[in-house]
């Protein structure tokens, strides 16, 4: 049993450690004098946000398609046509009438291969590369001290016999009103 609570009494005196450091750390409280007046000066580090703006360079890809026409050779067939004397015997088939000859111009179509050219379009697709420059905030936190002072004390009696007491409203623990009585001073100052 010992080793546990040795253990558990140990491990409790170092988070009673740190949590004291942490409150020291956040607060921190001084005496100042000004004027005559005691004031309780708290400082409690902050942290805030600032915003900065960076420039920052980003790169992309796009397509971009161009276009070539190819000549290429081509090989067809083309109908030539041309006119030719046709001799044709008329009437051989009759018994009755004697066959005669007549010539006349026909057309006569062949066929013949022939060279010409074909333009054939070829598209190509290029990756190019782009470059974009944009400004992108940056937020960083920046420690400042925050004060506050409250016055803990009266000033001295002045020539018309009235003490001068300076109110400043306390952050902590609510609002000190110019009233109430000073918060330590040996005299009491309510009439």
């Amino acid at each position: 049993m010992k080793p546990i609570f040795g253990i558990f009494g140990w491990l409790l005196g170092i988070a009673i450690c740190v949590a004291a450091t942490c409150i020291e750390a956040q607060a921190q409280v001084t005496y100042e004098q000004q004027g005559g007046v005691t004031y309780q000066v708290t400082r409690t580090p902050k942290s805030i946000p600032v915003t900065t703006y960076q420039t920052q360079q980003s790169k992309t890809y796009q397509p971009q398609t161009t276009t070539q026409v190819q000549t290429l050779p081509q090989t067809y067939i083309a109908p030539v046509t041309q006119y030719q004397w046709v001799a044709r015997e008329h009437g051989w088939w009759n018994p009755f009438q004697r066959p005669y000859w007549t010539t006349e111009l026909q057309p006569v179509t062949t066929w013949q291969a022939q060279q010409g050219t074909v333009q054939i379009p070829t598209t190509r697709t290029d990756w190019v590369e782009h470059v974009h420059t944009t400004q992108v905030p940056v937020v960083s936190y920046q420690t400042v001290q925050d004060e506050h002072r409250v016055a803990v004390s009266a000033a001295p009696v002045g020539a018309g016999g009235a003490t001068a007491i300076a109110s400043v409203p306390q952050t902590y623990g609510g609002t000190q009103l110019t009233s109430d009585p000073p918060r330590s001073g040996g005299a009491d100052y309510r009439r």
